[in-house]
């Protein structure tokens, strides 16, 4: 809850390598920033039931470790210049019919060295429902879930239960507080 854990110090960043612990509730972060939300940061971190058990900690870390396979899969994560990006990516899910709890990123690889996908398209549901946006833009395209989210080792298994990809009407779910790519190979 701190609005600059950076300038924290070691006391609120520190890390139990173990994963037994992420000393959640260890206190209030430094007044500068952060003193006008104690009185709401007081009772959430004095909850026992806010605490991330190991299992927590173990989950999240290989959600986590999903996400960075998924970004070392290509080099679309990783352009290097903003022309690059003007040129590569777009933004879906704008405008006044947008969806603000879900991001939407489109790659475009035809052509980029190490994009290893044709495209990409990414979404981001920060929400605590369920999503499903239509882009008439990608009806009939060969869309299908990154092969991290598809594999039997992945963590987060609620890409490869919950997302899907309708191309006759272009639609996308994306479940609830989830990070999903869906790939044209």
């Amino acid at each position: 809850m701190d609005r600059n854990s950076f300038d924290s110090g070691d006391w609120f960043n520190r890390i139990d390598w173990t994963g037994q612990d992420n000393f959640f509730g260890t206190g209030l972060p430094p007044a500068s920033v952060n003193e006008p939300s104690w009185p709401l940061m007081r009772p959430r971190l004095a909850d026992p039931r806010l605490d991330p058990s190991p299992a927590d900690i173990a989950w999240c870390r290989g959600a986590f470790n999903d996400l960075l396979r998924i970004r070392s899969s290509s080099t679309l994560f990783r352009l290097h210049s903003a022309a690059a990006v003007a040129e590569r990516l777009s933004f879906l899910n704008t405008g006044p019919q947008q969806v603000p709890e879900v991001i939407v990123g489109h790659l475009f690889g035809r052509g980029y060295p190490g994009a290893n996908f044709s495209e990409m398209l990414y979404l981001v549901n920060v929400d605590i429902e369920t999503h499903t946006l239509q882009f008439d833009g990608k009806r009939g395209k060969r869309y299908v879930l990154h092969p991290v989210h598809r594999a039997s080792g992945a963590t987060d298994r609620r890409a490869a239960e919950l997302a899907s990809y309708d191309a006759a009407s272009g639609s996308f779910t994306v479940p609830a507080r989830t990070a999903v790519v869906f790939v044209v190979e």
